[in-house]
């Protein structure tokens, strides 16, 4: 059955304040990161994924029933997003201008994009897929993510004035999927080479570049801002722990949540603040913010 949609607005906002835990790799800066924890009021399970310009962030929560709805949060209110008669909701990207684009589940099981713009929602499915992910908007509009071809195969997608355009990374990928754009229209995301191992990538002005982050198994890059920087996370094999990361120049720095098991850095915007998630001891996924 659909569930209710949940449209109030919530002025309860958990913070944590805490230390940043920082490894430097290859002449990092001094340069620190003040961690906090986000929890969404009455959730299981808070990920933050995204932040914009004005400081707004969109993510998902999980409820005590399991089911995921997704969230903006500005200062210290949150808000339940649910994409109408949908099973589930996540919010994964936001521009300047609060257009919020992310993936919801149909009441038959089947995940599809969406972008909200000004309370109207709108479905996002590259032609013949059977799976969508809308994980990024620029301030032009412009939208990527990942989808399931006819094939069967994780592609990337850019949409683009109605127009949408596949994302293979070459050489021989099995899986490609686009994470973020930013506003030159720099593409980040993941790919899975012919062995199946993961890598993130960078695509500027249709170029591929791998990027690696110094000595692990994998690495995945989620976002990229306006200067360039990069955010995602890598371990040692695809199945985790993960650590989180951010990337200025030729400078990896590695962003692990105080006494976490785990984090994940998701997004980030033009001010350098970060947003992600991390596990504590206890095995709870916590939301987290980090600010320069």
């Amino acid at each position: 059955m659909p569930k209710k949609r949940i449209t109030a607005v919530l002025s309860c906002f958990t913070l944590a304040l805490s230390l940043t835990i920082i490894v430097p790799q290859l002449g990092a800066q001094d340069t620190q990161l003040t961690l906090t924890s986000v929890d969404y009021p009455g959730a299981t399970e808070t990920d933050c994924n995204d932040i914009n310009t004005n400081g707004t962030v969109v993510g998902f929560y999980a409820d005590s029933s399991g089911i995921d709805h997704g969230f903006t949060l500005k200062g210290s209110t949150f808000k339940a997003l649910n994409f109408p008669k949908s099973l589930a909701t996540l919010a994964y990207g936001i521009n300047s201008t609060n257009i919020i684009v992310g993936w919801y589940e149909d009441s038959s099981g089947i995940t599809h994009g969406f972008e909200l713009n000004a309370g109207k929602w709108s479905t996002i499915d590259p032609p013949g897929s059977s799976f969508t992910n809308a994980w990024s908007i620029d301030d032009a509009g412009d939208i990527v993510g990942a989808f399931i071809n006819p094939s069967g195969v994780y592609n990337g997608f850019e949409l683009k004035g109605g127009v949408y355009t596949t994302i293979v990374f070459p050489k021989g990928s099995i899986l490609t999927e686009a994470t973020g754009i930013n506003n030159k229209g720099e593409i980040v995301g993941i790919y899975d080479d012919s062995s199946g191992v993961e890598h993130g990538y960078t695509l500027v002005s249709g170029a591929y570049r791998t990027i690696n982050y110094p000595g692990s198994g994998i690495t995945a890059t989620d976002r990229a801002n306006d200067s360039g920087e990069l955010v995602g996370l890598y371990g040692a094999t695809s199945s985790g722990p993960f650590t989180g990361y951010t990337k200025v120049g030729a400078t990896y720095t590695s962003v692990l949540f105080p006494a976490s098991t785990e984090t994940r850095v998701r997004g980030l915007n033009n001010a350098g603040t970060i947003v992600g998630r991390y596990t504590d001891a206890s095995g709870v996924i916590h939301g987290m913010m980090g600010t320069p």
